[in-house]
């Protein structure tokens, strides 16, 4: 640290903190720490007054927390009284901890010195603060009010759990507030005329690094550029925003919607973030303010790079042609109003029912660079159905088929595809499928369910009729199972040929010996013969097995669970559902059979059944291939 910056660092002991007040400036990051932290912190404390109870032990005069940095301030409360004391630049997690753990210890500081009182905490961003400490709001519950009490209030949990487990609240509150073999803090004084956030900004490098986005809010709400005249209006305003950050990292947080738009990999601490990754990039084109390397990557902290820069440049443009009638926010405003704008585009679709399947979808899709994806459709300036009959199109151009047959002048169709080498193809027509069939079933708004769809990988394809493996690893239980629940659907099929009706009476005889003793050997080729025996009644050709004749989607665990069972086997185990998964809208009607015209046997999936379903969901793809031919049409 620099000593141009601070006056001459000492230590204070926390006892001589008590009677100091705090405040947490709005570009702070809040309060954070979880249980770990703070279990840690008791148990350094706990270990160091084991060392200072034997006296044989030399250990330092005092256990020291990492510095704290302030500047001397004066600000109003929410009761207008004019507090003196100290903006806390850093070190605001470990003395709101101990104010946590001091409040705790309220009982044991009566008893030890009739001292109930602790150092003041204030957060310049949060109304009602002031009660919320006084009254204890975090000591009876978990106050969900905002992201800080929260957090404080959990943390009260931990501290409470920890001395629970039979720990000693006296000598520990002794070792914090003893005048000597004391817990200390490193005392460091901002000197005047240096900006805080500066100070901020250079405490921060080299430690848990702050994300982009609390880098941004340093800068966006930063109050000591403007005059003392404009503090009334400058504090309300940037409290507004303050409030409307919080509003959106709230709505963020709910999977249902952070999900529609990102996959379950991106799981940053401030999600807010994600709306400064998509603007980054065209702040930084259209104004070249960060030089970047697309193949070697970005530079650290890219998104606050540009986001300062252009800051910058909107102040030194307003400075240019300032005028007493100019809000002095207006360099803020205005990026600020592009941000929650960016926002609302994206709650808009997640709001409307076609926009959140269409952009689902195609989020979904989207191995790489989803991001891209996003920025083209944010430049979107035409009504909605121009706009939703663009999201037709771009679709369509994504599942339209490509591959080539064997014959290379000749381009597979529909039916074509196979499981396999053709999966990624197949995978996009049955999500699609099910996700516009829920557009046109508008029964109670029915949506798809992104979040579901990417946490539990209802990425698997699952074969409708079974398909005989060539490798079957069940073990011992899971294959008694199966012979159970078969020899049930054996009993109930009836073949018309006399040769098939004989197989069935000796395979439930081999059922029936390998339920007395199993063999392994033997229960892979009974397998194997009950299979094809019942694919043999069913009537389906070797050919149409891996096909999107036969072919559902599921999640891995489902697919798992259906284990190469019949029909009506897994009908039954879909239903039961025991695993909890989200079971896609046209496999559920696939096995009620919902798409034959004259559904009949249940126990399989007949000739009938596949044709009615392939015709539906080949009528469902060639609407959309029909819109490129269209538009090809157009453009001649």
């Amino acid at each position: 640290m620099s000593q141009q910056e601070y006056e001459n660092p000492r230590i204070r002991p926390i006892c001589d903190l008590l009677k100091e007040n705090f405040l947490v400036p709005r570009y702070q990051r809040g309060y954070r720490w979880g249980k770990q932290e703070i279990t840690e912190l008791l148990d350094d404390i706990l270990q160091y007054q084991v060392l200072t109870s034997d006296r044989e032990n030399k250990v330092s005069k005092f256990y020291c927390l990492q510095p704290v940095v302030v500047k001397r301030k004066t600000w109003k409360n929410e009761a207008k009284e004019e507090i003196s004391g100290w903006e806390l630049i850093d070190g605001q997690q470990r003395l709101t901890t101990l104010f946590i753990i001091l409040s705790y210890l309220e009982d044991v500081r009566k008893v030890l010195n009739n001292n109930t009182e602790i150092y003041s905490l204030d957060f310049e961003t949060r109304k009602n603060c002031s009660n919320f400490f006084l009254d204890k709001g975090f000591a009876n519950k978990v106050d969900e009010t905002n992201i800080d009490f929260y957090h404080i209030s959990k943390g009260y949990e931990y501290v409470k759990h920890w001395f629970e487990a039979s720990r000693n609240k006296l000598d520990i509150l002794n070792t914090i507030l003893k005048a000597d073999f004391n817990v200390s803090i490193i005392w460091y004084e901002a000197k005047k005329g240096n900006s805080t956030i500066d100070l901020f900004i250079r405490l921060n490098e080299g430690k848990i690094p702050l994300t982009d986005a609390e880098l941004i809010k340093a800068l966006l709400l930063q109050s000591d550029l403007y005059q003392p005249q404009e503090d009334r209006y400058v504090k309300q305003r940037l409290f507004e925003i303050a409030s409307e950050w919080d509003e959106m990292e709230a709505a963020f947080q709910d999977e249902t919607f952070w999900l529609f738009l990102n996959d379950t990999k991106e799981r940053p601490s401030s999600k807010i973030e994600y709306i400064f990754k998509i603007l980054a990039d065209n702040w930084n084109n259209s104004r070249s303010l960060v030089p970047y390397e697309e193949i070697d990557g970005k530079p650290k902290h890219y998104e606050y790079l540009v986001f300062d820069r252009l800051l910058r440049q909107k102040r030194d443009e307003f400075k240019k042609n300032e005028n007493l009638d100019k809000d002095i926010l207006e360099p803020v405003n205005s990026i600020w109003q592009e941000i929650k704008k960016t926002f609302n585009v994206f709650y808009e679709w997640y709001s409307d029912h076609a926009l959140y399947h269409y952009i689902g979808y195609l989020l979904a899709i989207a191995d790489h660079n989803k991001e891209k994806t996003i920025r083209e459709l944010l430049k979107n300036k035409e009504n909605k159905n121009d706009f939703i009959k663009n999201l037709k199109n771009r679709i369509a151009r994504e599942i339209i088929i490509q591959k080539k047959k064997k014959d290379p002048k000749e381009l597979k169709k529909l039916n074509d595809l196979a499981y396999g080498d053709d999966n990624p193809e197949i995978i996009k027509i049955l999500l699609l499928f099910n996700i516009e069939t829920l557009i046109r079933y508008r029964k109670e708004n029915a949506r798809f369910p992104f979040h579901l769809y990417k946490k539990e990988k209802i990425t698997s394809i699952e074969h409708i009729h079974p398909q005989n493996p060539e490798k079957i690893d069940a073990d011992e239980e899971r294959s008694i199972i199966w012979l159970k629940a078969h020899k049930h659907t054996l009993l109930l099929l009836k073949p018309k040929e006399k040769e098939q009706q004989d197989k069935i009476g000796l395979y439930i005889s081999a059922i029936e010996s390998l339920l007395v003793k199993f063999k392994k050997d033997e229960f892979k080729e009974l397998f194997r013969k009950i299979i094809e025996l019942y694919s043999q009644v069913s009537e389906i050709k070797e050919n149409e097995v891996h096909t999107l004749f036969n072919l559902a989607l599921v999640d891995a665990d489902t697919n798992s669970a259906l284990n190469n069972s019949f029909f009506d086997i897994k009908r039954e185990i879909l239903k039961e559902n025991k695993l909890g998964k989200y079971i896609p809208v046209c496999t559920q009607r696939v096995f009620l059979k919902y798409y034959s015209t004259n559904p009949q046997e249940m126990i399989l999936w007949s000739n009938e059944d596949r044709k009615s379903y392939f015709k539906e969901m080949e009528n469902m793809y060639n609407s959309f291939v029909k819109l490129l031919e269209a538009t090809d049409g157009d453009n001649e």
